[in-house]
């Protein structure tokens, strides 16, 4: 290990990772690592919830790369630390660097950095060469320090049959401990079983009494709060028209309960059904008081309200319109005419109520 650390600190010095003249490297060791932490944020290796989240990870990592490369400095780098110059190696595309000191933060007691190391020799990242055993461990013992993600990825190996004996059981025990402790891609990953159970055997489906599309929407529901757009995605599908709930009373059952548990698109589709009549009796009242309260949530965007009908936008129903016009003019937001065209000036001034 000692060698290893001293072959980090020459790379980080002589291979351009770190200039004496870069701000932040005459910072002290410790006084790096609380900036380090404070700029990058906690060591993970979850999968993003969506494009924006990589972005804005991959910013704050770079904002914290001075600090960062200092506090690994030295005969005793932090650990968090030595994580976050490693997932800057490998984004450098400087693997067997970054695996070792990936090794190294695992040594030092970062569980996702086992995880890591697990991720390079199960997918022979950077021409890592592949090492199921080595990657199974890895994972094993990330998950037993709590990290989640390789709880997860053990969960879909196992449904894999890859490292250990295909165990579809196994894998869902997994992935719902995963999900209960609040991994959203384990949620996600549920919800597709729990809506259709088609890969796992007839008789443990039928045991678990899958498909459970109610299971599935809860699941869904949760990923989707922490920002997961696929989640997203796919409830606006479970609520639309054209979704696996071909039922409108038991659609509507569905989408209730997830509008009272204080879903946006959930509250949104709930609207449209009232505006429609469908399995709800007609209330353009009701339909666009729910229109204003998705808008509210700032979880639906002006474009994102209402829903389609095979795919495509329809026309507003006259009394909804006006409905949701009125709302608009009682709360200030309005001052055109009550007319029942819902166009840029309505739509312009709804977005206030996001605000």
């Amino acid at each position: 290990m000692t060698r290893l650390k001293t072959d980090l600190t020459k790379a980080i010095l002589a291979c351009g990772l770190l200039s004496l003249a870069t701000p932040g490297f005459s910072q002290g060791a410790q006084e790096a690592a609380a900036t380090c932490r404070d700029l990058a944020g906690p060591a993970t290796a979850e999968a993003p919830v969506s494009k924006q989240a990589v972005s804005d990870y991959f910013r704050a990592l770079r904002s914290a790369r001075a600090a960062c490369e200092r506090a690994v400095i030295g005969a005793d780098p932090d650990p968090e630390a030595l994580f976050n110059v490693a997932v800057l190696m490998q984004t450098d595309g400087e693997h067997a660097l970054a695996l070792e000191t990936f090794e190294l933060a695992a040594e030092a007691g970062v569980a996702a950095a086992r995880t890591k190391v697990g991720d390079y020799y199960n997918f022979g990242t950077g021409g890592v060469r592949p090492d199921i055993e080595r990657a199974m461990s890895e994972y094993r013992a990330a998950s037993e320090a709590g990290d989640l993600p390789a709880q997860a990825t053990l969960a879909m190996m196992s449904g894999l049959g890859r490292g250990t004996a295909r165990d579809f059981r196994q894998m869902i025990t997994l992935l719902e401990q995963s999900a209960d402790a609040g991994y959203h891609f384990a949620q996600l990953r549920l919800a597709a079983i729990y809506m259709q159970p088609n890969n796992i055997p007839r008789s443990l489906a039928d045991e678990l009494g899958l498909p459970d599309v109610v299971k599935a929407a809860e699941m869904l529901e949760r990923a989707s709060a922490q920002g997961n757009e696929d989640a997203a995605q796919a409830l606006q599908t479970l609520y639309s028209e054209d979704g696996p709930v071909t039922d409108p009373a038991q659609r509507a059952a569905l989408i209730r309960r997830s509008a009272q548990g204080g879903d946006a698109a959930a509250i949104n589709a709930l609207g449209f059904l009232y505006e429609r009549g469908e399995g709800v009796d007609y209330d353009p009242e009701q339909a666009a008081s729910l229109y204003v309260q998705a808008l509210e949530t700032g979880k639906v965007s002006v474009n994102e309200i209402r829903g389609t009908v095979s795919g495509r936008a329809v026309q507003w129903d006259r009394e909804t319109a006006l409905a949701f016009q009125r709302i608009l003019q009682e709360r200030g937001l309005y001052d055109g005419a009550l007319d029942a065209k819902i166009g840029p000036g309505t739509l312009g001034a709804a977005r206030g109520l996001a605000q």
